[in-house]
């Protein structure tokens, strides 16, 4: 994605490259929002017949598209800058946005359907009120002074926002395809499932794919806030932390994709009256194909949050074969295979083996780069040996006792007396200049030849700047990371 490329430069101190992506990114979305909405005013019947809405609907879809198209451009910019605010610090802001929209949406659709009577078309519109309003919201982050992402227009050239745009695309295309190989997923299902169970299978499709958008809500915002904290810590090689943080999500997203699974398995008519179908015929039927299709969510969790890590760690070819076979390629393989000794069970149960195949084929793609590249091991891409290597302290005051903990590893690394007392030095200057009113998180990595010393506090920007003039003639970088002030120091030992 657009954002974790621009955290990976931030990580690595390059702010004017961080900018130029922001600024590549965001023309980028803009460009391609003007692009979709053309496409869908000029050629309106023939994307709404690519859906192929029967007779009787075909004038409610009419109806809805006019809002709903005008609204696509301003979602897609709006979820893109969303993400960039809360990457910048402001996660919490970045998440009223939103909540902001949907509840606006949710109040006029109430107003416009039930007390004005608008019809379908009302519902659209409210969708546009309701996202028109979350973008204007994002207006005060443009003019926050804390923001560090800046337009950078004036050096953009042509040719390198083509070059940039096209990384940019490689790198989020696995995630941003997810939607399109879903839809296309969806409708040759569609075709399946009403070709054999006619209205009926339709339904039971359609209660699937709701469940899958309940629990993918879970899922998808566990795996975007990894994606957004994954690019620093992989590209510091904090891997200590790094393996904390993926070992928690994963644990939270497998939790809730259990309850969810076992809730469907025990009471599969609970989500049936939550949209009155409880009584529809062949009830056996419908228990069954929510039972299995339940059965998905467990592997889909895990891969969810395997396509969005090897995003953040800019492994495209990894996050690709998890979009393509989960999204796309698994389900229908397997009803293919499946149906002449199943039937229509074969649908039902695709999903589940899809999730897996996906798995199991990006383990042994990994696996075989394990072979050609011993520098890394392992479905996440630690780097062998460095976990060892590092160390993690809290300071909580200039005279913490991790302090001492920590100048004694390195006079035990035998470091020189005075790059201990430098970092003393800085470390003395953050907790000073912010009146001791701040701890101090720190990685200490011995990579041999140099030791890199990363350290993140919460206190005032201006002291980073202080920092580096007072400490220019050493090996110190100063750069702001999701909200955070970032200072490495490198002590060099060659």
């Amino acid at each position: 994605m657009d954002w974790e490329v621009r955290l990976n430069r931030k990580a690595e101190f390059d702010e004017d490259g961080s900018n130029h992506y922001f600024t590549t990114a965001m023309l980028a979305t803009i460009v391609l929002s003007v692009l979709m909405i053309l496409v869908c005013f000029l050629f309106k019947d023939g994307v709404i017949n690519l859906l192929h809405p029967t007779a009787g609907a075909l004038p409610y879809v009419h109806a809805y598209s006019t809002y709903l198209f005008m609204c696509f451009p301003i979602a897609t910019i709006l979820g893109v800058l969303c993400q960039f605010i809360r990457v910048d610090g402001q996660p919490n802001f970045a998440s009223g946005v939103i909540i902001v929209a949907n509840i606006i949406n949710i109040v006029l659709d109430y107003l416009f359907l039930c007390v004005l009577h608008m019809g379908i078309e009302g519902a659209s519109l409210a969708m546009l009120i309701g996202y028109a309003v979350g973008f204007l919201c994002t207006l005060k982050y443009h003019f926050d002074a804390k923001r560090t992402f800046r337009f950078v227009l004036s050096k953009l050239k042509f040719g390198h926002f083509i070059s940039s745009t096209i990384e940019i695309i490689k790198i989020g295309l696995p995630g941003a395809s997810m939607g399109f190989f879903n839809v296309l997923l969806i409708y040759i299902m569609n075709l399946i499932v009403g070709g054999v169970l006619g209205e009926l299978g339709l339904d039971i499709f359609n209660v699937c794919m709701v469940a899958l958008l309940i629990i993918s809500i879970l899922i998808m915002g566990f795996a975007e806030t990894l994606s957004s904290i994954v690019p620093i810590y992989y590209s510091q090689n904090d891997f200590y932390n790094l393996n904390h943080i993926v070992r928690n999500s994963i644990i939270i997203t497998m939790a809730c994709s259990v309850i969810f699974t076992a809730f469907l398995l025990v009471y599969p008519d609970g989500l049936l009256m939550f949209f009155k179908l409880h009584n529809m015929p062949n009830d056996g039927l419908v228990e069954n194909a929510i039972r299995l299709y339940s059965l998905a969510f467990i592997p889909m969790a895990f891969s969810t949050m395997l396509l969005f890590y090897y995003e953040g760690i800019e492994r495209t070819v990894e996050s690709g074969i998890i979009t393509i076979i989960s999204e796309f390629l698994g389900p229908l393989i397997f009803t293919y295979l499946l149906y002449p000794y199943i039937g229509i069970t074969s649908v039902w149960i695709s999903f589940l083996l899809g999730f897996i195949l996906s798995i199991v084929v990006v383990a042994i793609y990994v696996r075989i780069i394990e072979r050609n590249d011993s520098e890394y091991y392992g479905l996440f891409f630690i780097r062998k040996g460095l976990i060892d290597k590092t160390r993690n302290y809290t300071l909580e005051s200039k005279n913490d006792g991790a302090k001492s903990e920590m100048f004694n590893h390195l006079e035990s690394l035998n470091v020189d007396g005075s790059s201990i007392e430098t970092l003393g030095n800085i470390l003395d200057t953050v907790f000073d200049s912010n009146d001791g009113n701040v701890h101090v998180e720190i990685l200490l990595i011995d990579y041999g030849d140099k030791i890199i010393i990363n350290m993140k506090d919460e206190g005032k920007r201006e002291v980073m700047k202080d920092i580096e003039k007072s400490f220019s003639e050493d090996n110190i970088k100063v750069s702001e990371v999701l909200g955070f002030n970032n200072i490495e120091y490198v002590i060099n030992r060659s």
